[in-house]
This record gives structure tokens, sequence and C-alpha cells, in this order.
């Protein structure tokens, strides 16, 4: 049994479903609608600005694809359809799946989209009147999914650290304490400027702790557009997944650490490739050539695969197995990492 255990709902809007959603929803912006023809763009014309072309260090050109895609959160119908999309998409290509949502950047754009000032907002607003919505939304559309494919799937709550608002965040906080119970865990994620590019900030630690006695299960990206400190910077968080992680091939010490932790790195061959094409071809040094997967196996970390950001990577579940055949991954230690992974995430036992 194979399961996709890093895998982001914004980055999973497909060609195909914004084209849908962008015609049922009438949504006539000139990303979706072409006003010299007078119809809507297909899914094949929308897939040519909503995919990176090639590898980039420069992360913006990944962010791109993800603002392009929000265009379509207009209203919280439209949110939902494209959520049934993304699961039913995944549960397509998958045994099983984590999805990862960030109620906060779907809420605010949102409002935007609506052309409401988002910090205007009260707090209380925000989350009640708009957050809440969006999240049972996300909710209604994995469980409808679930029934009918059968297949397992979590979703697990985003928190960024780029912290635009740490008000806003605690507002919806409340909101989500009384939801946590459908929820998986906690997953802090963000792409910031240099130099520190895997910050922690203040107000987003504390959040995590005041959300930890209802949503035990943390993961944090650390180690992908940073050095292996940021990942030593972390675990004192104490998390069960580190989101990529590669860079603690470059220390034998954080290795170490992560094995006797029984810490899962979650690690996304194709994002990598795609995101951080430099750091990648320096770590190649640490390996003798290896790739960051089973480079890793060998060190004896617990690692899973992920699809990340399917939509802008041009990748699939699919894609990620054959490219880990391909690399030399151990395919029944990922398998047992998996199922360890699951369980100790929702303790059930697949």
């Amino acid at each position: 049994m194979f399961l996709d255990l890093h895998r982001h709902l914004e980055g999973s809007h497909s060609p195909a479903a914004l084209a849908t959603v962008a015609r049922d929803f009438d949504l006539r912006t000139p990303f979706f609608f072409d006003e010299t023809t007078g119809r809507f763009r297909d899914a094949a014309e929308l897939s040519r600005a909503l995919t990176m072309a090639g590898p980039s260090d420069d992360a913006s050109v990944f962010y791109r694809c993800i603002v392009l895609a929000r265009q379509a959160y207009v209203s919280v119908p439209a949110i939902r359809a494209l959520a049934v999309a993304a699961f039913e998409e995944a549960a397509a290509t998958t045994d099983g799946f984590e999805l990862r949502i960030s109620l906060f950047s779907m809420t605010r754009t949102l409002l935007e989209n609506l052309k409401k000032a988002w910090r205007e907002v009260p707090t209380r607003e925000f989350a009640e009147t708009w957050a809440r919505p969006v999240l049972l939304a996300v909710l209604s559309a994995r469980d409808e999914v679930a029934a009918k494919t059968k297949k397992p799937m979590v979703v697990r709550l985003g928190l960024s650290r780029t912290w635009e608002s740490g008000p806003h965040y605690e507002a919806l906080a409340d909101v989500v304490i009384e939801h946590a119970r459908q929820l998986v865990g906690l997953d802090v994620l963000g792409i910031v400027p240099p130099p520190d590019t895997e910050p922690m900030p203040e107000g987003l630690v504390s959040l995590i702790h005041r959300l930890r006695p209802h949503l035990n299960d943390l993961t944090i990206h650390a180690g992908e557009f940073a050095g292996h400190g940021s990942i030593d910077k972390v675990l004192g968080l104490s998390p069960r997944g580190i989101g990529h992680g590669v860079h603690a091939l470059e220390s034998g010490a954080t290795l170490e650490r992560l094995v006797k932790d029984g810490v899962t790195l979650e690690v996304c061959p194709t994002s990598n490739r795609l995101l951080i094409p430099s750091a990648l071809a320096q770590l190649r040094a640490h390996t003798g050539g290896l790739e960051p997967l089973p480079a890793l196996q060998r060190a004896h970390v617990h690692c899973v695969l992920g699809s990340d950001d399917p939509t802008p990577m041009g990748t699939t579940f699919h894609a990620e197995l054959d490219v880990a055949r391909t690399i030399g991954v151990n395919l029944n230690q990922l398998e047992a990492d998996m199922r360890r992974r699951w369980l100790e995430m929702t303790g059930v036992s697949l």
C-alpha cells in the first residue's frame, strides 16, 4: 500500500478542475476567460500557465502558479467544488493520502477576490464568517469522496511561517479547535525570502503550543530551502514529520538525531528537482552521487513519499513512485515507513 503523505490542496487544483469551475461559476477574469474569442480557456491553455516549465532556484516561479489557481476562490461553493475534484484526483492515483490545507491563505484569498481588505475584517468575523465555512467545505468534500471511493484520506491544517497577522491566526485557532477531531494534525509551511528562509516566528511557535493539545501530530517544512540547521532548530518542537528535510544529509549529527527521535522525512523528488536544483546538486556531494531519498534510507532515516504540489510540479503520485523506482529507493522499506507513519498519525493500521 503506497500513501501520498505530503500533498497540498492549493497545489492540487488541476487545469481540468479549474476549467470546469471557471465555467460553472462564470469566472470571467483574463486568466480563465478569453475576451477576444468570447470563450472560457480550456484545460490545456490553463496548464501552460499553471505548470512550471523547468527547474528554478527562484521560488516565486512556483508561487505564481499557486496564485493563478487561487483566482478561482470566489465563493465557498467554488472552493468546495475544487476540493472535491482534488480529493477525487488524489484518490484515483493513490491507495490513500493526506491533504494539507492552508486555511488562513485560502480565507485571505477569498476575501481578496471579493475585493475586501482582509486586514480590516475583524478577527472574529474573519474566523467565523469566512474561515469556518471554508474549513467545513473542505471537510465535507473529504467525507463525500471518502464515502464514494472507500480510500483512507485525512486533512492536516497548515500554518504559514509568513505569519501575516497574529490576531487573525489566533481567531482562526478558536475555530480549528472546535473541529480538531476532523483533522489529523498541524503543518508549518511557507516560502520566506532570505536571509532566513525557514524561520519560526515567536507568535507561530506560541500558536503551535496552544494547538498541540488538540492536534498533537506536528509536521514542519525544514531543510528544504535552508541547510540542516533549520532541521536542528525545529526538532526542539518534537515534530513527528519533517517536510522535505533533504539537507539533513549535510550533517551526520542531524541524521543521527532524526533516527534517534524516530522523525519521518517527507521526501518529494520532483518538487526538490524543480524548486532547489542547485542545492540538490550540492547535496549529491554528501551522498556519493545518490539522490536524497535512497541516501536517507541508507542512513536509516524513516522516509515517506509525497507529490507536494502536483499541478505546478506537473506530477502525480504514480510518477513519484516511478521516480523512486528509477533512483533506487527500497520500496519495501518505503511502504513499511508509510504504514508506520499512518498508524502514528491516525491510530489506525492499514
